[in-house]
C-alpha cells in the first residue's frame, strides 16, 4: 500500500462500522476516534490507524458493513483482509477488552505494549472530559467513570515514563 492508503482504509471501516452509534453526549460516535486520531499527534501510520480502530471490534463484532461492495463482518481477520499490518491487528487487539477478561488483565494487555498505550492514553483523555455530556447533566456514574479512568491514564503515564 503506498502512504495514506491505509489509513484511509482504517477511516472507511471505521465510519461503516460506527455507523448509527452515538456517544453519551448524543453525537455521532465516529468523532470520538477522530479526536482519539487527532490528539495523539504521531505521524505514524500504522498507529493513526491503530487511533481510528480502536473501538472497531469490541463495539461492532460481528456488524456487517458492505466494504467495495461485498458485505464484511467486522473482525479482526477483516481488519488482515483490508490491508491493516500485524503491528496494528495486534495493538488494536490489546486494546480490544475481551468477553470474560477482567479489567485488570485488560489494563495488562494495554500496558504491554507501548503504542496501546499512547493510543489508550489519548481515549482515556477524551473519554475524560465531561464537557462532551454538556446535552445532559453529569451524575455520580459519570464522576466514577472518570476517576476510574484518571487511575488508569496515570498508570500509563508512569509506565511510559519508565520507558523513556
Amino acid at each position: 500500500m503506498r502512504k495514506g492508503e491505509m489509513l484511509s482504509k482504517a477511516i472507511l471501516i471505521a465510519t461503516l462500522a460506527h455507523e448509527g452509534q452515538y456517544d453519551k453526549g448524543g453525537k455521532p460516535y465516529i468523532l470520538h476516534p477522530l479526536t482519539v486520531l487527532h490528539k495523539l499527534k504521531a505521524d505514524d501510520e500504522e498507529l493513526q490507524c491503530v487511533a481510528v480502530l480502536h473501538d472497531v471490534i469490541e463495539d461492532c463484532s460481528g456488524k456487517t458493513i458492505y466494504l467495495d461492495g461485498r458485505p464484511c463482518e467486522i473482525s479482526f481477520q477483516l481488519l488482515s483482509e483490508a490491508g491493516m499490518t500485524p503491528g496494528v491487528i495486534d495493538i488494536v487487539r490489546r486494546l480490544t477488552k475481551m468477553p470474560g477478561q477482567t479489567y485488570e488483565q485488560y489494563q495488562a494487555e494495554v500496558l504491554s505494549s507501548v503504542g496501546a498505550m499512547l493510543v489508550k492514553r489519548e481515549d482515556l483523555r477524551t473519554n475524560s472530559d465531561l464537557r462532551r455530556l454538556k446535552s445532559r447533566a453529569i451524575t455520580e456514574k459519570d464522576v466514577a467513570r472518570v476517576a476510574k479512568y484518571m487511575a488508569f491514564y496515570a498508570l500509563i503515564e508512569s509506565k511510559l515514563a519508565e520507558k523513556g
